[in-house]
């Protein structure tokens, strides 16, 4: 871990976004997706996230092993101070300490931008998400049962926050953009 490299993402970095999604997609609840985003798709989405919030991948010995990124809680003006988180790890990346680094770099980065808070939505049951959540500070906030149809089950989806400054009166506008 010790080379890990933390850093925005870029285009290039979109075969391995996607390679790294797609089992989560194909084989997992942990998504709710139906079938993996082309390059394309994923290239698109990206385009659009990071040009109002970050979007960030760990590399290490020169591979992308994982991607985390906020994007809008809501679209709504009032609740521009929340985003919600989002991060994904290699399957050979688990384990070692990656995803914590990853997801607290990003929630850095969301503190120093002037937002109050994140949220993460996770698919149930998913300990491996809920513990890192856990580790981070998130708390559950609500769930949402069975939202999520896939495999022939229903599944229900857990909410997370973790405020990330005190409440100002009146707040201060939020920095968005790289």
């Amino acid at each position: 871990m010790g080379d890990a490299l933390i850093r925005a993402a870029t285009l290039a970095d979109i075969p391995a976004i996607a390679a790294i999604y797609a089992p989560y997609v194909r084989d997992t609840i942990i998504s709710f997706e139906l079938e993996p985003p082309s390059e394309t798709e994923m290239a698109r989405r990206m385009e659009g996230i990071a040009a109002r919030y970050p979007y960030l991948v760990i590399e290490e010995g020169g591979r992308v092993q994982g991607y985390a990124y906020a994007g809008a809680f809501n679209d709504r003006a009032a609740y521009r101070w929340v985003t919600e988180t989002t991060i994904y790890l290699a399957q050979s990346a688990k384990g070692r300490g990656l995803g914590r680094r990853l997801y607290a770099a990003l929630l850095d980065d969301l503190r120093a931008r002037g937002f109050n808070a994140a949220t993460g939505k996770i698919s149930l049951p998913n300990p491996e998400s809920v513990g890192l959540h856990e580790k981070l500070g998130f708390t559950v906030v609500g769930a949402h049962h069975k939202v999520g149809w896939k495999f022939d089950a229903w599944w229900d989806m857990g909410v997370f926050q973790l405020d990330l400054a005190p409440r100002e009166t009146p707040p201060r506008e939020p920095r968005f953009g790289p």
